[in-house]
């Protein structure tokens, strides 16, 4: 098949089931719609497994300590935990039914694999915030503008200290944190840019899937709300954010590898989009999870909408994305596969999955192209799935 086929087959089927959901941002108000699908380049055949929408992050002060929130609400990391939830499932289907799996095949390991004539590919309706988005920035800047902000005096930043949002948008190939805008609180979330740049050597499956399934890797991102003459800048800006930087990382456990997903760009209009909405509107508070197989639901501050606080901490009203709900359906997951887990904790849980956590090493440590990455620390995944955490981690922080 065709790309461009593949393109507006994937693109398609994530505005179809979009605009099938009962969902629309606040009244004048934009956002940013994300997904990912399975390809079948062969048979042409393409399976949505997940939309995000939002642009939003909890400040650093409102992290929750039950994992029963989302800290980072961006449509990307929306989609992507969209992507982990589905896997999961999909793990415990085939060990029902073994080798019933369209998409998923067991290997003679024991672990599971992503079927070789099988593609995983992303959209987003805009260019994700970070890197990848500084060309298209930076021409966007009235010249005047821009003469000012250079002007600014800021602090010289070592190589591995991330910008902040948009700050210094003349540095290229560097992390940068969110928010964009500098009169927002601080957030202790990366960009969008580096967290796929991030899953092109770990993959999109996370820790907890990663012991019992080999790393997922993108295909290809699709891209929206590019111009042609612009195309040719952001493409250069994506394959620099999401791959060249990391292009010479070494040291990776086995099946773990530095993987270029292609760029793509489409014509076809995301109804929300800032463009289609208004120049001058300013991004939703709501944000948007749909899963494959598993429903949706509309989250505020990375809380499930209208859940009032004294439910929050009810597993029946924990977002299906969030930590803790994650967390329980990874051991649910495992256990299906004939590998029970003893009780642990989020944290201990994730440190569990050795190969993961030694690719990750090689990403963060010293020198290493994201060793300034920002982690918000352990005791923030102290939990265990049934939302205890130790007595000194409540005594120290003032949950939200």
């Amino acid at each position: 098949m065709k790309p461009n086929n593949a393109i507006n087959d994937v693109v398609s089927a994530a505005l179809a089931q979009y605009s099938s959901l009962p969902f629309a941002p606040q009244s004048g108000k934009f956002t940013i719609l994300a997904a990912f699908a399975l390809h079948e380049p062969q048979s042409g055949r393409t399976h949505l497994l997940s939309l995000g929408a939002g642009a939003k992050c909890l400040p650093a002060d409102r992290l929750p300590i039950y994992g029963d929130a989302l800290h980072d609400s961006h449509a990307e990391v929306i989609a992507r935990r969209g992507v982990v939830r589905w896997l999961l499932e999909e793990l415990q289907r085939d060990a029902r039914c073994p080798g019933t799996s369209s998409w998923i095949a067991a290997r003679e390991d024991g672990m599971y694999s992503i079927k070789d004539d099988v593609q995983l590919w992303m959209y987003v309706s805009t260019v994700p915030c970070g890197d990848a988005s500084m060309g298209l920035l930076a021409a966007a800047q009235d010249p005047e503008v821009a003469t000012r902000m250079d002007a600014v005096a800021r602090p010289m930043l070592s190589p591995d200290t991330p910008s902040r949002g948009r700050d210094g948008y003349a540095r290229l190939g560097v992390m940068r944190t969110k928010p964009g805008r500098a009169d927002a609180p601080r957030v202790l979330s990366m960009s969008c840019s580096d967290k796929i740049a991030r899953w092109s050597i770990l993959g999109v499956q996370g820790a907890l899937a990663s012991m019992a399934l080999t790393p997922v890797y993108i295909h290809s991102v699709v891209v929206g709300e590019v111009q042609g003459t612009m195309r040719a800048q952001v493409r250069a800006d994506c394959l620099r954010a999401f791959h060249e930087r990391l292009a010479g990382t070494t040291g990776l456990p086995d099946t773990y590898r530095a993987f270029a997903p292609a760029i793509h760009f489409t014509d076809i209009p995301f109804e929300h989009s800032r463009t289609f909405v208004s120049l001058t509107s300013t991004t939703s508070n709501d944000a948007l999870c749909w899963v494959a197989d598993s429903g949706w639901e509309v989250l505020i501050n990375g809380q499930k909408r209208g859940v009032p606080p004294k439910h929050r901490l009810n597993p029946k009203f924990r977002p299906i994305l969030s930590k803790i709900a994650l967390l329980s359906l990874s051991r649910a997951t495992l256990s299906s596969l004939g590998r029970p887990l003893p009780p642990s904790s989020y944290y201990d849980l994730k440190q569990a999955a050795t190969a993961y956590q030694a690719a990750k090493r090689v990403l963060l440590k010293p020198g290493a192209p994201f060793s300034g990455w920002i982690i918000s620390g352990r005791m923030w995944e102290a939990f265990d799935s049934l939302g205890k955490v130790p007595s000194d981690v409540e005594l120290s922080i003032s949950p939200h």
